[in-house]
């Protein structure tokens, strides 16, 4: 007969990923340079060169501290749209191979309102494929994200003369009919991957292979930072500021801004009816799951590591001795993924 015994393991796991950065540019040139034949940075082929007037490197560096006090990673000058005529810079990805399934990061800067486009373009070859832009059918500090070189979406975030981060993930095939999508994110907290974007695009074979900085008839925009990872831990690296709670519901803002929370509205009332009723939310709170032992022991572990277990067959002339009589000890290669296991004993 083969019965339960003695073990009911349960795993929480965080399976690894692999990831890298691909292309960085932190504008490290003398201030005041133009920007064409210049090569810095990273994972980019070739300098960058000019299509109508070259920008030129700022005087100063940019920098974005997000709400929880985390310091983006920064180095280097800025670069600027500012001339006396139309400013159009490119640079080219290594090998100019396109790439797809990518986030994308940049510092951005709007001095101040005007009826001129200034703009982050993404190209293949000589199509511009997406956008992030002030165009000039707005005279608003709103950060816009379209299709091509167009206006597309407002993300209704942005300020005159204020600092943005500004991160792209472009990610193939999950739009509607498996087309490519780009969500945007605007000063998302640095600590953990964002949910909720503030404004999205669809389109047909988005990979990209360049990047246009462009001011309509000399316009300034700032731009800095500029990185191209495969994931946002890749093109948002930073120093911790805190874990803070603004809210004081128990989650730090952090936590609210993978959910798609508002760290400043509280959200302590729904967070104390999960913790009273988990039945509610088909859910297992810690009782109901040491609950689940069936009379044996429970194994708690934490981790990716291949778990041992080890089982002792004994014996006994008198039912008080028991001493062993044999070992038997196998590694068990965990799930990468929450995983309730248990062990059965099969005997004759």
């Amino acid at each position: 007969m083969k019965k339960p015994t003695s073990i009911l393991a349960c795993f929480v796991l965080a399976a690894a990923a692999h990831a890298a950065e691909l292309a960085y540019e932190p504008f490290a040139y003398d201030a005041a340079a133009a920007l064409t034949d210049l090569e810095g940075g990273s994972g980019w082929d070739f300098a960058w060169t000019q299509d109508g007037a070259s920008c030129v490197v700022a005087a100063d560096a940019m920098t974005y501290t997000d709400l929880s006090g985390s310091v983006l990673n920064v180095s280097g000058l800025a670069v600027q749209t500012t001339g006396a005529a139309t400013t159009r810079s490119f640079r080219t990805l290594a090998g100019g191979i396109p790439v797809n399934d990518v986030w994308i990061s940049f510092l951005y800067r709007l001095p101040a309102t005007n009826n001129k486009f200034e703009g982050v373009s993404f190209y293949r070859g000589g199509t511009a494929l997406f956008t992030v832009s002030s165009p000039s059918v707005d005279a608003s500090s709103n950060i816009f994200l379209g299709i091509g070189s167009s206006g597309g979406t407002s993300s209704h975030k942005g300020s005159f003369g204020t600092t943005h981060l500004v991160v792209l993930h472009l990610s193939e095939g999950t739009g509607t009919g498996g087309t490519d999508k780009v969500e945007a994110y605007i000063d998302p907290l640095l600590g953990g991957n964002p949910s909720l974007p503030d404004a999205s695009l669809q389109g047909n074979n988005l990979d990209f292979s360049s990047v246009r900085i462009a001011g309509q008839d000399g316009a300034t925009l700032f731009v800095d930072e500029l990185r191209i990872g495969e994931s946002f831990a890749d093109v948002t690296p930073h120093a911790s500021g805190g874990n803070p709670d603004s809210d004081g519901d128990g989650l730090s803002d952090a936590e609210e801004a993978v959910l798609g929370l508002d760290p400043q509205t509280s959200n302590a009332a729904l967070v104390a009816a999960i913790q009273a009723h988990p039945e509610y939310f088909d859910l297992h709170d810690a009782a109901g799951i040491l609950a689940q032992d069936g009379g044996g022991v429970i194994l708690q572990k934490t981790g990716n590591d291949p778990l041992s277990f080890t089982f002792e067959v004994q014996q006994s002339t008198d039912l008080i001795a028991w001493p062993v009589l044999e070992t038997f000890t196998r590694l068990i290669t965990l799930p990468s993924d929450k995983e309730f296991l248990r062990v059965t004993l099969d005997t004759p």
